[in-house]
C-alpha cells in the first residue's frame, strides 16, 4: 500500500488542535487514535484522571474530620447519610459522594451499553438514585474507588469507541458544579497516597523481613507497583494476583 492509498485518521471528536507552527496557518486537528473518537491527549488525560481517584477519594474521608489524619484508619468516616462524628466537614463528605455516585452511574450506563458485567459495590440509595457510597474508613473508600476504576481502565478502548466517550470524558475529567470532575477537585483534596499501616505489609521474599506493600498510582507514578520498602524487591506483574490475594487477608 503508498502513501495516497492510506486511509486519513478521523480528527478528535472534541475538537482538539495542535497549536499552528506559522502564523496564519490551519489548526491542525489531532487524529481520533483511540476508538476512532478520541486523540492521544484526550485519551490519556482520561486515564490519569481514573488512576488518581482512589487516592483522592481517601484523602476525602479523611479531610472529613479536622483531625482526619489520625482517624485514616477509623472503622468508619462518615457518607451514607448516616450519622457522624463532629465537627464534621460536610463539604468533604458530598464531594466524595457525588464522585463515587458518578463512578456508580457509569459503570451502570457503560455496562448496559457494552454488555459488560459490574462489579459489586455497597452503595446507599435515594430516590432510586445512588447517592454515594456507604460510611466506610478511608483505606476501604481507597479500595472501592480502585475497584470501580479498574472496571473502567480495563474497558477503555472500549469506552473510547462508544457513544458515550465524549460525556465520559468530560464528566470524569471536569464535571459540572454540583458534580465536579477529578482535575477540579486535585487543588482541594490532592491525590497523594496516605500513609501505609505496618499491617498492611507483607514479608518479602528476597530479604525476609514484613516490608513488602502496594505501591497505589499517584501523580509522579502512575503505576501500581508491589515492592519491598527495605531490599526494592519489586514483585512481577505476573505475581500480583498472588500478592492481591494476601493482602486481601489482611
Amino acid at each position: 500500500m503508498n502513501e495516497n492509498d492510506q486511509t486519513e485518521e478521523r480528527p478528535c471528536i472534541r475538537g482538539c488542535a495542535w497549536d499552528n507552527l506559522i502564523e496564519g496557518e490551519a489548526p491542525r486537528p489531532k487524529p481520533a487514535r483511540h476508538g476512532g473518537q478520541l486523540c492521544d491527549s484526550c485519551y490519556y488525560r482520561m486515564k490519569h484522571a481514573l488512576r488518581m481517584i482512589p487516592d483522592m477519594m481517601a484523602n476525602m474521608r479523611v479531610k472529613m474530620i479536622p483531625a482526619g489524619i489520625a482517624n485514616y484508619e477509623s472503622e468508619r468516616v462518615g457518607g451514607g447519610g448516616e450519622g457522624s462524628p463532629a465537627p464534621f466537614r460536610v463539604g468533604a463528605l458530598d464531594a466524595s459522594d457525588a464522585l463515587f455516585a458518578k463512578l456508580v452511574s457509569w459503570v451502570d450506563a457503560l455496562s448496559e451499553e457494552m454488555h459488560a458485567p459490574v462489579p459489586g459495590i455497597r452503595t446507599w440509595m435515594g430516590f432510586s438514585e445512588v447517592q454515594g457510597s456507604r460510611p466506610v474508613s478511608a483505606v476501604a473508600a481507597h479500595d472501592q474507588a480502585a475497584q470501580l476504576t479498574s472496571w473502567f481502565l480495563v474497558r477503555l478502548e472500549e469506552i473510547a469507541a462508544s457513544s458515550s466517550a465524549l460525556a465520559f470524558h468530560d464528566d470524569i475529567c471536569w464535571g459540572w458544579d454540583d458534580s465536579l470532575g477529578v482535575y477540579k477537585l486535585t487543588g482541594q483534596y490532592g491525590v497523594e497516597p496516605r500513609p501505609l499501616r505496618a499491617a498492611d505489609k507483607r514479608e518479602c521474599p528476597l530479604c525476609g523481613h514484613r516490608e513488602v506493600f502496594v505501591k497505589w498510582p499517584d501523580k509522579l507514578d502512575p503505576e501500581v507497583a508491589i515492592l519491598c520498602g527495605r531490599c526494592k524487591w519489586v514483585a512481577e506483574p505476573e505475581k500480583y494476583g498472588h500478592y492481591a490475594e494476601l493482602f486481601k487477608s489482611a
